[in-house]
């Protein structure tokens, strides 16, 4: 096994590692602010994800797909990657994020409007003066994909969901989201509205560092109330691989006309690795998405630098 690993390093040393190397060398020696020495050495530390040259690609018919090793951003297998898609729900990952950068106390309480009450598509049932904690409603909205429970969090984070908008195309900038786009907060089509594969793996890599958000999107099922215990709500999370794979730790589903059939899903290996799998438009996505999980971890092993 040992010495299958060490052949594996090689392979990748010689076809990859030099340049990333050097690649990180040259971002620290011409922006050191925006990429610290320091990065660099974190990067080298992380264990490698090395790929058996005998393992075969999967065969995925979605029309957009990727795996990403989370700790490296290392793109493990790739299908169209770059192409701008509608993205459906998979849109709350962002809306999520946004909350969780302006709130700090989850406890707080939001009232819903009557917007939020009437916004159509998937709910969590939210009435109109109900009275939910912030963690509730990214429960709700996480586990759920509640759309009353996007826009309730966005109203209530900043104001209104024109500003919140702003936000997430902000966040989306600084941590390098280049081919996203948001115009709303809870993933309906629009013209303007879209993302890629390796964008949506990014925003879940960066989003899985959230303890919070990492906690919400493995539950499987949970019940929220109000604050007076008089409305209470059951959320079923939309994502059917989660409590089927025990390695499987979430993240999101998507659907709508234009996107079609949509996941984010991420799973843990044996050496304590997390992969991110996206799939936009496909026609068997929980099949396909443990065909990448699966593919993945048994496909790559994750070497420790020498």
């Amino acid at each position: 096994m040992k010495t299958l690993a060490l052949f594996l390093v090689m392979i990748n040393f010689l076809t990859g590692s030099l340049g990333n190397i050097k690649t990180g060398l040259v971002n620290v020696l011409t922006d050191p602010q925006a990429y610290p020495l320091q990065s660099l050495t974190l990067e080298l530390l992380n264990p490698e994800p090395v790929r058996d040259p005998l393992a075969k690609e999967p065969e995925i018919y979605a029309t957009s797909a990727i795996v990403m090793d989370v700790d490296t951003g290392k793109v493990l297998f790739q299908k169209n990657a770059k192409e701008k898609l509608a993205m459906a729900s998979i849109t709350k990952i962002m809306t999520a994020m946004v909350v969780l950068k302006y709130k700090n106390d989850l406890q707080e309480v939001v009232t819903v409007s009557e917007d939020a009450s009437k916004i159509e598509g998937s709910q969590m049932y939210l009435v109109a003066n109900e009275k939910m904690t912030i963690e509730n409603l990214l429960k709700g909205t996480l586990i759920n994909s509640a759309n009353d429970g996007a826009y309730a969090l966005a109203e209530h984070t900043l104001g209104n969901t024109t500003r919140f908008v702003d936000a997430m195309n902000q966040y989306a900038g600084r941590i390098g989201l280049l081919n996203t786009h948001f115009v709303n907060t809870y993933g309906i089509d629009a013209p303007d509205h879209y993302s890629t594969a390796y964008d949506l793996a990014l925003l879940t890599a960066h989003a899985l560092e959230n303890d919070i958000f990492r906690s919400i999107v493995s539950v499987k099922e949970t019940t929220v109330q109000d604050i007076t215990g008089r409305f209470t709500h059951r959320l079923h999370n939309t994502n059917k691989l989660i409590g089927e794979y025990i390695n499987v730790i979430g993240v999101k589903t998507g659907t709508t006309e234009e996107a079609g059939a949509s996941l984010v899903t991420a799973a843990t290996g044996e050496s304590n690795q997390t992969v991110v799998a996206v799939l936009l438009n496909s026609p068997s996505r929980f099949t396909e998405g443990k065909t990448l999980l699966d593919w993945a971890l048994k496909s790559y092993t994750w070497i420790e630098p020498l």
